[in-house]
């Protein structure tokens, strides 16, 4: 299903952090949409430079973490290089696999994927965030809606609201209403099912 999906190039980390991009996919506007508390220890999933790592620090504030994954060394060695610059010391950088997130069960009480869903090749980047979040955690996910424009991937690649949904639920997800964020994307609140363990 997922054969086709490509992903972001990471030679291109630059252009993430240009206003360009931020006037497309603004970070504040889109975390806007979510409730993130104070203290709260939370996964930016498909990170890439930290465009919304920092925020998502400033929200949790010092006694909260942001866990900064991503599977791209290029991404990652540019975080680490803002988080120097910026002295953050809530931002933790982590390498991951696509089905491995070097994070223990349970730590996680809230989970971003902001323009991921669509690079998967599978469910297994889902599954780990699932066995990650605790289970009050929300996951987020925001993706580029499935119409034709300039900027972002092309059509074929993205997904619509329902296939984006039923990719969550088969990862066992309950996404909640799509969200309109922005004029050219849209936005998911997920939950874990209760377990029945």
């Amino acid at each position: 299903m997922h054969r086709h999906r490509k992903k972001f190039d990471p030679e291109r980390v630059a252009y993430l952090e240009s206003e360009e991009r931020r006037a497309i996919l603004d970070p504040d506007e889109v975390l806007g949409h979510f409730e993130i508390g104070k203290g709260w220890t939370v996964l930016d999933v498909g990170c890439g430079p930290g465009v919304f790592s920092f925020p998502l620090a400033e929200m949790v504030g010092p006694s909260g973490r942001v866990y900064a994954i991503d599977t791209e060394p290029l991404m990652l060695k540019r975080l680490e290089e803002r988080i120097a610059e910026r002295r953050v010391a809530n931002v933790v950088p982590l390498q991951s696999t696509e089905d491995s997130v070097p994070l223990p069960d349970s730590k996680a009480d809230f989970a971003l994927m902001s323009t991921v869903i669509h690079e998967l090749e599978g469910s297994g980047t889902l599954r780990e965030v699932g066995r990650v979040l605790k289970e009050s955690g929300t996951l987020a996910v925001v993706d580029w809606k499935k119409v034709w424009e300039t900027v972002g991937p092309p059509k074929w690649i993205r997904l619509d609201e329902d296939q984006a949904a039923e990719i969550l639920r088969e990862a066992g997800f309950e996404p909640g209403p799509p969200m309109s964020v922005g004029r050219s994307h849209y936005g998911f609140a997920a939950r874990k099912p209760h377990s029945t363990k």
